[in-house]
């Protein structure tokens, strides 16, 4: 085995449980939680999850009770614990943060949730499927909350995946370095335990039409999220050896999954890797290419403080060894067939945030260009759908019922309405989604008593 494969391989051996406490450590931890009486901590959580109850209920041994205060608010904590922005929701909020060390609310989370999903003990009744059926296309943190909040309510629930596996971007975005993969295995398994049905390599829109889903079910929600990346938009942008960062992602976990194979990688061992951007996309797609033996340079338009990534995803990017350019705004590609380098025009920043160009210019050389700076809906997709969406392909929906699109029966939330945002948020308006189409079909009921 060469050693970039066995770089990769290493992805396969990251511990799923890394650096997690240990029960005497977990419950040290929770009793540093002040449990105050207005809770800094909730206020900085998007789902406002009932972190002072749960953590409490660690204190006094009963994590039953933990699970079922996590559980309450959250559908995927053993993967919200794990990848939410922590430090700068409820962590970020912890009175304990201003003079020390925040309460390590995350490891808690998880701690719980792995405790209950290992231990058969995750709050998770078993779908008497009564209520009615409903179709879900993706499997993403939209589409995985949904299915278990709609089996939780007695309904016949079927996820339909384009992909191979479960997950959406959680697996085939981040990287198994920063969530191991058979945490969504676990997850699945647990929707599946439900009563969920989950087909996978089914793509709605190619292998299966919307009017056959509305034709089989009662209702169906849409979750398919954002595919298409934006293009680098400067000069000379399309030729060989620009990549898209989302699409490298992709292919590292279909090279994991055994789908692919490592030389079909567009990164390989001892290439120069120019990343174009500075969120989290950017640092998984640079740390990435790093453990596949490349040299990499993340290349940024502004200063260090305005990088949308992490300030903790910045330093382990440097621990691994990415190099990083400010000031320096893509202008061009460099090269003719293949790519040669990234010209750049240096910036300068004026007192009032101002940024300004130059009129100095560089290149920093590279033979691989990794465009990290977005994505947006597959269009043609999106048309096949046949429900209304803006010039973007951003899905229209209403507030009530919650979700519903402009077709009657067929709602839609995630990143396909919202634009592209974090696990949580996702998880979030799957979660409400849910609960508007549990409306929309008691509301029908209702409805057609009344005529009978």
């Amino acid at each position: 085995m060469s050693d970039t494969k066995n770089q990769l391989a290493s992805f396969h051996e990251e511990v799923m449980h890394d650096a997690d406490y240990t029960l005497a450590e977990a419950v040290a931890e929770a009793k540093r939680c002040l449990n105050c009486k207005v809770p800094q901590c909730r206020k900085g959580c998007p789902i406002e999850n009932e972190i002072p109850q749960f953590i409490h209920a660690m204190t006094q041994g009963d994590f039953g009770a933990a699970a079922d205060h996590i559980y309450h608010r959250s559908d995927l904590p053993a993967i919200c614990g794990r990848i939410c922005p922590r430090e700068k929701q409820c962590e970020g909020h912890c009175v304990l943060g201003k003079k020390g060390k925040p309460v390590e609310i995350g490891k808690l989370e998880r701690f719980v949730a792995d405790m209950a999903l290992d231990g058969g003990f995750l709050p998770q009744p078993v779908s008497r499927k009564t209520a009615g059926r409903v179709a879900i296309i993706g499997c993403g943190p939209a589409g995985m909350a949904a299915a278990r909040e709609l089996a939780g309510l007695d309904y016949d629930v079927t996820i339909f995946e384009a992909a191979s596996q479960p997950g959406g971007t959680m697996t085939y975005g981040i990287p198994t370095f920063r969530l191991h993969k058979e945490l969504l295995q676990r997850e699945a398994q647990a929707l599946t335990a439900m009563g969920v049905t989950i087909e996978y390599n089914v793509k709605i829109g190619v292998d299966k039409s919307l009017a056959e889903l509305k034709e089989a079910f009662d209702a169906v929600f849409i979750a398919i999220g954002t595919m298409n990346a934006w293009n680098l938009g400067v000069d000379n942008d399309t030729i060989d050896g620009v990549v898209d960062a989302e699409q490298f992602l992709r292919d590292v976990q279909r090279v994991q999954n055994g789908e692919v194979a490592l030389e079909d990688l567009p990164v390989q061992k001892g290439d120069q890797v120019i990343v174009v951007g500075a969120g989290n996309v950017a640092i998984d797609a640079a740390r990435t290419s790093l453990r596949l033996g490349a040299d990499v340079k993340i290349v940024y338009r502004r200063a260090e403080k305005n990088m949308k990534c992490l300030p903790s995803e910045y330093e382990e990017a440097k621990a691994d060894g990415v190099q990083f350019q400010f000031y320096s705004a893509p202008k061009a590609v460099v090269g003719t067939d293949h790519v040669e380098g990234l010209k750049y025009e240096k910036q300068q920043i004026l007192e009032d945030a101002t940024m300004v160009p130059t009129g100095e210019f560089g290149v920093v050389p590279a033979n691989k260009i990794i465009a990290a700076i977005g994505n947006k809906p597959e269009l043609p997709i999106v048309k096949a759908l046949g429900v209304d969406a803006n010039d973007d392909g951003y899905i229209a929906v209403k507030d009530l019922p919650y979700g519903m699109t402009s077709q009657e029966g067929v709602f839609a939330a995630g990143d396909i309405v919202h634009k592209p945002q974090t696990v949580v948020l996702a998880m979030r308006e799957g979660r409400k989604t849910a609960a508007g189409i549990d409306q929309y079909l008691k509301a029908k009921k209702v409805m057609s008593a009344a005529k009978a």
